[in-house]
């Protein structure tokens, strides 16, 4: 499985976050950012949804996650 690095214009360093990893929302600091008229890459739902995510280092990024397998299908700008 590959690895997706995160890196947001104003931090020198990233995170990093696996497409197709499970999302738990209280391991990354986690908020809503937008939800995504798309299907889901794991189990075909019709919508995934945007969060701006957080690590215990501060290190910031944005991940899209399914709601019903909590996976994660894409990280974005």
């Amino acid at each position: 499985m590959r690895k997706a690095m995160i890196i947001p214009q104003n931090e020198q360093l990233s995170i990093t976050i696996s497409v197709g990893e499970e999302f738990k929302s209280i391991v990354w600091k986690a908020q809503f950012d937008m939800d995504f008229n798309t299907e889901c890459l794991f189990c075909y739902s019709d919508q995934i949804t945007g969060y701006r995510v957080e690590d215990e280092f501060g290190k910031a990024g944005k991940v899209a996650v399914c709601p019903h397998c909590e996976k994660v299908n894409a990280i974005y700008a």
